[in-house]
C-alpha cells in the first residue's frame, strides 16, 4: 500500500489559468501546538462553544485529531504531580463544550456501519486501512477484532456490522478522552437549518429544543444526505409498489416490503444493488457452495475457473433484474495480496513521479497520465492463458495492449472485444472474475482500474481545489465513473456471489442487455432500433422486426421496484434542508460545474479567489467548516475510512487547539502521520469513496469505501 501523497507546502494561490489545483500546506507533520508553558485555556478568555454536525467515521477521526492534540498541550503543562488533579479539572478551567448533533443512535457508525445490519454485508475495502486513532489509547482494527470476533482475523472483508462495533466503542473512547477537557453531549436530532447572530451560530433541529446556540463553532461533517430530487419516490407515479432506498436492509427489503417469489425490478447495478442482492438470497437463506462439477470435456472444475453455486432460499424472491444507464454492473476487485507484474509497479512509479511537481494539475493532465500507465501496464502484460470460459461467448488469446484499446475503454467504458447485445452484461463481469482469479491475462479495464487504485490519493491531492474550466471537470467527471467501476468494485468473494446468482437465475441481467429504463411513471422498454443505425441493429440483434425485445418488460413482469441509487456527494440537488441553507443563506460556494462546497485547508469556505467567503450579509464566514461528502469535487474521494486520505479534519482540530489554548507558536510533533514516500501501493476507494494493488505491503493505511 502507499502512503499520503506528498502535499505541496505553501499558502494558496490565486486561481490558476491552467486548471491546475493550488497548492496548500503540508500538515502531513504534526501541526504546531502550544510551546511549553502555555496554559490549556480559551484564548480570550472565554469559552469556546463548539457544534459538531454528524456522527460518523469522519466526525470520529477529527475529534480524535482535536482530542490528542488538547492532551498533547495539556502534557506540556502538567507535572507528575498534578497531572491527576488537572484530568479532573481540565473541563471546567477551558470552559469548552462540544455539542454532536446526529439522530444516530450509535454514534461514530454512520449509516452505512450500523452494528445492527445483518452479518451477510461485507466491507467493501480490507479492514487493515482502520489503523489506531491519533491518541494511541484505542487498538487498531486488526489488532481490536481478535479478542471479539477471531474467526474475522483473517478475513479481509469483515461484516460492516463488526467494523460498525469498532467504530463506535472508538467513538465512546474518543468521548471519554475528550470529556477530560469538555463538557460533551450528544443531540439526537436532525439539523435544518444554520444562520448567524452577530458573532456565533444558531442551528435549527427538528426537535425540541428546536435551537441549538449559541456557538462559535460549526464544523459540518454530515456524509450521505438524506435524500435527492433525482430519487423515484419524488416522482413515482407507476402503480407498481415502491421500495425507495435498500438500507437499513433489514427494515426496508423486509418480506413485507418484498414477499417471497415476487418479480423484483432493482435500479441501480453498484454496490448498494449488491446489497440488495445478497439481502434477497443469502439473508433469506440462500446458500452458497464451492462447484466440484466435471466440465463438457471431462476435466475437473480446477482446470477452469472456480465458480460459486447457489442454493436457492425458500424465502427468495423469485428473479431480481437490475436496470442501469450503462447497461455494465462493477468489475471484480483482485483479492488483497494480489501483486502487480513488475511492468506494472514500474509503470505506477513512473506515474506517481509525475505527481511531484508541486503546483498541482488539471483534470486532462491527470487523466493522461492515467491512459499512459495504463498502456504501458498492458504492454509489459505476458500472453494470455487459454482457458475454457464457463459463458462460452467471450473466450480470447490475446490481450489488446495498446493505447488505443485503453482510449477506447476509457471513453465508452467496455473493453474493445465485449461482445455486444444479450450476455454483454454477464459477459463483462466473468471476465472481471477471471482476471482476478489469474484465469484471464489482464484487459484495459483491469490496467485502468489498478492504476486508479494505486494513484488514487495522488489523484485526489493533485485535483484539490481545481480551477479547471467546467468542460474539462465534466471531462474528467465522466472518466472517473468509468475508472471507478473498474477500479471499486465488489471484493471478488461477492462479485463471484453476484455470478452464482446470475447462473442459479436469482438474477437475470437482460434488462441491462436489452436497455430498459426507468423512471418516475415505471418501467420502459428500449426504444425501436433504426434500421439504418448498425451500431443500434448490432445492439439489438435479438429484437424482433419491430425492434421489441422478447423480454421487454411489461405490466405482469414485476411485482415491487427498489431504488438503489444513492444520494450523490455534494450539496446540490439534494432534499437535506441543511444542504438548501448553506446555499441559500450564501455561507457557501460551489465552482461551476462541481457539486460540493469550496473550502480551504481546515474547511473553513472559500470564494473563488481563495479568500475567506464573504457572505451576502458583508460579513466573512467565520467559525465554520465543512469536511467529507459536502465538499466532493473540490476535494474527491470522501467515501473512505481512511482517516489519512483527506486532511481538512486534522487541520480543523488544529485550528480549534490552538484557539482553546491560545498558542501559535510551533511546538513537539503530535501526530504520527507518517512522511510520504512515493513506494508501493495503497488501496484507494470508496465511497465514495478502494484497494490499490492490494497485495503490495502495506507502508500506510490506505482508502476505503468505493463511490457507488
Amino acid at each position: 500500500m502507499t502512503e499520503q501523497p506528498s502535499v505541496p507546502t505553501g499558502t494558496a494561490h490565486p486561481a490558476r489559468s491552467d486548471g491546475a489545483a493550488r497548492p496548500i500546506r503540508d500538515d502531513r507533520t504534526a501541526p504546531p501546538m502550544a510551546a511549553a508553558g502555555t496554559p490549556l485555556r480559551p484564548a480570550a478568555d472565554a469559552p469556546l462553544r463548539i457544534a459538531v454536525v454528524g456522527a460518523g467515521p469522519k466526525a470520529l477521526y477529527a475529534l480524535e485529531e482535536l482530542t490528542a492534540l488538547l492532551n498533547a498541550a495539556r502534557s506540556a503543562t502538567a507535572t507528575a504531580d498534578d497531572a491527576g488533579a488537572a484530568a479532573s479539572e481540565s473541563s471546567a478551567a477551558s470552559g469548552l463544550t462540544v455539542t454532536v448533533i446526529d439522530p444516530v443512535t450509535v454514534p461514530g457508525t454512520g449509516a452505512a456501519y450500523h452494528p445492527g445490519q445483518p452479518h451477510h454485508l461485507r466491507l467493501n475495502v480490507t479492514a487493515a486501512i482502520l489503523d489506531e486513532p491519533v491518541t494511541g489509547d484505542f487498538p487498531a482494527y486488526p489488532s481490536w477484532v481478535q479478542g471479539p470476533y477471531p474467526q474475522l482475523a483473517d478475513e479481509p472483508y469483515p461484516p460492516r456490522a463488526v467494523v460498525g462495533e469498532y467504530l463506535a466503542q472508538r467513538w465512546q473512547q474518543m468521548i471519554h478522552g475528550l470529556s477530560r477537557h469538555a463538557r460533551v453531549e450528544h443531540a439526537r436530532a436532525r439539523v435544518t437549518d444554520l444562520r448567524r447572530e452577530g458573532s456565533a451560530w444558531h442551528l435549527t433541529t427538528d426537535t425540541a429544543p428546536a435551537d441549538v446556540g449559541p456557538v462559535d463553532e460549526v464544523l459540518i461533517a454530515t456524509g450521505h444526505a438524506a435524500g435527492h430530487r433525482g430519487a423515484l419516490v419524488h416522482h413515482w407515479s407507476s402503480p407498481l409498489p415502491l421500495v425507495p432506498a435498500v438500507l437499513p436492509a433489514e427494515r426496508m427489503l423486509s418480506a413485507e416490503q418484498v414477499p417471497p417469489g415476487s418479480r423484483v425490478a432493482v435500479r441501480g447495478g453498484a454496490l448498494t444493488f449488491i446489497d440488495a442482492c445478497l439481502t434477497l438470497t443469502e439473508g433469506r437463506g440462500g446458500t452458497f457452495t464451492e462447484s466440484t462439477e466435471v466440465d463438457a470435456s471431462g476435466g475437473t472444475e480446477a482446470a477452469v475457473p472456480a465458480r460459486l453455486v447457489h442454493h436457492r432460499g425458500p424465502h427468495e424472491p423469485t428473479v431480481i433484474r437490475p436496470i442501469t444507464r450503462q447497461g455494465l454492473l462493477l468489475d471484480a476487485k483482485p483479492n488483497p495480496g494480489t501483486p502487480l507484474t513488475e511492468a506494472g509497479e514500474r509503470a505506477v512509479e513512473q506515474a506517481r513521479a509525475r505527481f511531484t511537481s508541486g503546483q498541482g494539475m488539471g483534470p486532462d493532465a491527470v487523466l493522461a497520465i492515467v491512459v499512459n500507465a495504463a498502456t504501458a501496464m498492458l504492454e509489459g502484460t505476458s500472453a494470455p492463458k487459454k482457458h475454457a470460459s464457463t459463458s462460452g461467448r467471450d473466450a480470447r488469446d490475446t490481450v489488446a495492449g495498446s493505447r488505443a484499446a485503453v482510449e477506447h475503454t476509457l471513453s465508452t467504458g467496455a473493453e474493445p472485444d465485449l461482445p455486444r447485445g444479450p450476455g454483454r452484461a454477464e459477459a463483462a463481469l466473468r471476465r472481471s472474475i477471471e482476471t482476478a482469479q489469474g484465469h484471464r491475462s489482464p484487459g484495459p479495464a483491469w490496467a485502468l482500474g489498478r492504476v486508479w487504485q494505486t494513484l488514487y490519493s495522488q489523484i485526489s491531492a493533485g485535483l484539490r481545489g481545481s480551477d479547471a474550466p467546467e468542460e474539462e471537470w465534466a471531462r474528467f467527471r465522466q472518466a472517473a465513473q468509468v475508472l471507478e467501476r473498474f477500479a471499486f468494485g465488489p471484493p471478488l468473494v461477492n462479485a463471484r456471489k453476484l455470478l452464482a446468482m446470475i447462473d442459479s437465475g436469482a438474477v437475470d441481467l437482460s434488462w441491462m442487455d436489452g436497455e430498459v429504463g426507468i423512471d418516475g411513471a415505471g418501467i420502459h422498454e428500449a426504444p425501436v432500433a433504426d434500421s439504418s443505425d448498425a451500431t443500434a441493429t448490432a445492439r439489438h440483434d435479438d429484437a424482433t422486426a419491430t425492434g421489441r425485445h422478447d423480454d421487454a418488460p411489461s405490466g405482469g413482469d414485476v411485482d415491487v421496484v427498489i431504488d438503489a441509487v444513492l444520494t450523490p456527494p455534494g450539496l446540490l440537488n439534494l432534499t437535506d434542508e441543511l444542504a438548501g441553507s448553506l446555499l441559500h443563506r450564501g455561507l457557501v460556494q460551489v465552482r461551476p460545474g462541481r457539486r460540493g462546497a469550496m473550502i480551504d485547508e481546515d474547511g473553513s469556505p472559500v470564494g473563488r479567489d481563495d479568500a475567506p467567503l464573504v457572505a451576502p450579509d458583508g460579513r466573512t464566514v467565520a467559525g465554520l467548516a465543512l469536511i467529507g461528502r459536502p465538499t466532493e469535487d473540490h476535494v474527491i474521494g470522501h467515501d473512505s475510512l481512511n482517516r489519512h486520505l483527506h486532511h481538512e479534519g486534522r487541520c480543523w482540530a488544529r485550528r480549534i487547539a490552538e484557539r482553546i489554548t491560545g498558542a501559535d507558536d510551533a511546538a513537539p510533533a503530535v501526530t504520527a502521520t507518517p512522511a510520504v514516500a512515493a513506494s508501493p501501493a495503497v488501496p484507494a476507494d470508496g465511497s465514495a469513496p478502494a484497494i490499490p494493488a492490494e497485495g503490495s505491503a502495506p507502508a500506510a493505511p490506505a482508502p476505503a469505501v468505493a463511490p457507488e
